[in-house]
């Protein structure tokens, strides 16, 4: 007799077969390159809040804080925020050992922080994308048991540049 109960913590073995497709990442806003954000004080502070508590380990409540910044724009400044709060759900997942949802964030947020440029918003995004990048690797190439094995594993800090005052 086979097992076709659906395991509790992930997609089934014929769907991670397709993880390519499975994702259904949306492509960056034409017009998302070329964004420069007019950031008031309160989306710097809202920033660095983000930054400071992902730093911190604490990824919840810094997906917190740039859901503040996020619920303040339009399109396509938002695009670019969703990619820090994906960044931090993506190591959530790795903290809860939960490979998929950290293989889904980690794609997600990479495709919506490549668009923007290596010093876009006051981070230093290139450092920071590359730390994204090889984790992202690490978390495709292990099993279930082995992306439990990392959830200690610390996130690169995000550092931030010196950003021009308007």
């Amino acid at each position: 007799m086979t097992d076709t109960r659906k395991r509790k913590n992930g997609p089934s073995d014929r769907s991670l077969e397709r993880s390519s497709s499975r994702y259904r990442l949306r492509p960056a806003p034409l017009h998302a390159a070329q964004l420069t954000p007019k950031l008031s004080d309160a989306d710097r502070a809202d920033i660095a809040e983000g930054v400071e508590l992902y730093n911190a380990g604490r990824y919840w409540h810094s997906h917190e804080a740039w859901e503040r910044v996020w619920q303040r724009h339009d399109e396509p400044w938002r695009y670019f925020i969703q990619g820090l709060i994906q960044a931090a759900a993506a190591q959530h997942q790795l903290q809860r050992g939960i490979r998929h949802g950290t293989i889904k964030h980690l794609k997600n947020a990479l495709v919506k922080l490549e668009v923007a440029p290596a010093d876009f918003a006051g981070l230093n995004l290139q450092e920071f994308r590359d730390h994204l990048r090889g984790l992202l690797s690490m978390a495709e190439g292990s099993t279930e048991e082995e992306v439990r094995q990392l959830k200690n594993l610390s996130a690169k800090p995000i550092q931030r540049t010196p950003e021009p005052r308007e």
